[in-house]
Formats: structure tokens, C-alpha cells, sequence
């Protein structure tokens, strides 16, 4: 390939694999963290108006060593309001659902791009197609990786292997 072929199909690769993940998300957004833990909380100082507003009051206690005694004195040094572990755990599970929908859509998209590079006859937008299709692929898979399960991990790793190999006897004739 020319050096024109090759940049448009690096150019092609890239826009492809930016507009299926953006198009994702204009169908199916990913949440913020502030939707299932407000921020505002963290700017409470008081435990009464921490709790009534829904957040979990810390007090972080340091023991002081006394230089005219010889015993140490816990006095609290540190009082903050913040989220509860549940909304964390919410906004976690809402997360790992979205990731499992990009995985989902990368993998499907990723493959239906990497057959039609295969057989698509101009060489620079083949390559860029199938390359994109590989990319999707490797970002769907690295959004969804800490979810998966290491059987899983395995048995993704290895279709991803064969059809590299595929391609590479398909396409390298």
C-alpha cells in the first residue's frame, strides 16, 4: 500500500471504532456517578444534616501523645459526610450493565466489520474497515474485562486468536 492508502485506512480504523462507541451511548448513555451519589454531600459538616440528607457520617479518630503525660489522648481530627456504600453498589451495578452492552454491541459490530474487510475489494477501505472492526473489539472487550470471569476471559481471547489467524491466511493470500 501507498502511504495516502495507508493513512486513510488508519484514519478509517479510528472513525469507525469513535462512531460505534459514541453511537452506543446516544442509545444507551453511561451514568454518572453524581446520578446515585450526590456530590453534596461531601460538603455537609455536621452529622445531623449528613443523615437527614441521606449520606453516612464518618469521624476519624487519631490518638495524640501528650508531652506532659505519658498517656496518649484520642481526640476526633477528621469529620466528613459521604455517600453510602449503596450507592456505590448501585452505581457499580449500572455500570457493569452499560460495559456488558458495549461488550455486547463492540463484539457483534467488531466481527460483522472484520468479514467485511475481509471481502471488501479496495484494499485501504478493507484494511481500514476490518482494522476498526478489530479496534471495536479490543475496546469492548477492555470496558467489560474487570466483569468477566476468567473462563470467559480465556474463551474471549481465544475466538479473538482464531479470527486474527483466519483473517491472516484469508486475507494474506
Amino acid at each position: 500500500m501507498k502511504k495516502k492508502e495507508i493513512i486513510i485506512s488508519i484514519t478509517i480504523a479510528i472513525i469507525f471504532t469513535l462512531f460505534v462507541g459514541y453511537g452506543i451511548e446516544v442509545f444507551d448513555s453511561t451514568k454518572s456517578y453524581s446520578d446515585f451519589c450526590p456530590e453534596e454531600l461531601y460538603d455537609i459538616d455536621n452529622k445531623e444534616e449528613c443523615l437527614t440528607e441521606g449520606g453516612s457520617w464518618n469521624e476519624f479518630e487519631t490518638p495524640i501523645v501528650s508531652p506532659e503525660k505519658e498517656e496518649s489522648i484520642v481526640e476526633p481530627n477528621k469529620r466528613s459526610c459521604s455517600p453510602t456504600k449503596e450507592c456505590r453498589k448501585n452505581y457499580d451495578t449500572s455500570k457493569s450493565k452499560h460495559d456488558k452492552i458495549v461488550f455486547i454491541v463492540s463484539i457483534i459490530v467488531g466481527l460483522i466489520a472484520i468479514f467485511t474487510g475481509v471481502f471488501l475489494k479496495k484494499d485501504a477501505v478493507s484494511t481500514g474497515i476490518l482494522s476498526g472492526g478489530v479496534l471495536l473489539i479490543i475496546y469492548g472487550t477492555m470496558r467489560y474485562w474487570q466483569h468477566a470471569n476468567d473462563t470467559l476471559k480465556f474463551v474471549l481471547l481465544g475466538i479473538v486468536l482464531a479470527v486474527l489467524i483466519w483473517i491472516g491466511y484469508k486475507k494474506l493470500k
